[in-house]
């Protein structure tokens, strides 16, 4: 079966379908857990419940895409499925909404359920973990932008 999967180095680049097609650069990470995007700011926009719906929020966020020189920011929305406690980078336990969304990778497309934090300091807005990488593809660490 491992032989079937799609083989991706350590950053890739990707893009969400259902937010204008915006491209993005990820880093792989077997490390975490969970998938995570940068968000300069968002806001949380509640509907009222439903019965297929119990959490009926979404999240409307402004990221930053483009080169680092000139960056553009765009605001994207996305269902609301969940809020939890993460371990961030520096160990500190936080609160995050996690949304779903689409994304492509090499041509295929996924979906995906992402945590919404500030990566600011970070080198890549997207964090690509455990939860989706599973059965989906391999890693080859010492590589780059395979797909």
């Amino acid at each position: 079966m491992s032989r079937e999967l799609p083989i991706i180095g350590w950053q890739q680049k990707v893009r969400f379908p259902k937010w204008k097609n915006l491209r993005m650069r990820a880093k792989v990470d077997t490390g975490a857990k969970s998938a995570a995007i940068h968000a300069e700011e968002y806001e949380v926009i509640r509907l009222p419940s439903a019965p297929h719906r119990i959490i009926n929020e979404v999240l409307k966020m402004k990221l930053k895409v483009g080169p680092t020189t000139k960056p553009k920011h765009v605001w994207v929305e996305a269902p609301i499925v969940d809020w939890r406690n993460v371990k961030n980078s520096g160990g500190k336990i936080e609160e995050r909404p996690f949304i779903r969304t689409e994304i492509e990778i090499g041509g295929a497309t996924h979906e995906i359920i992402l945590s919404v934090t500030n990566r600011e300091k970070m080198k890549f807005p997207i964090l690509l973990g455990r939860s989706f990488l599973a059965h989906r593809f391999l890693v080859d660490p010492g590589r780059a932008k395979l797909l």
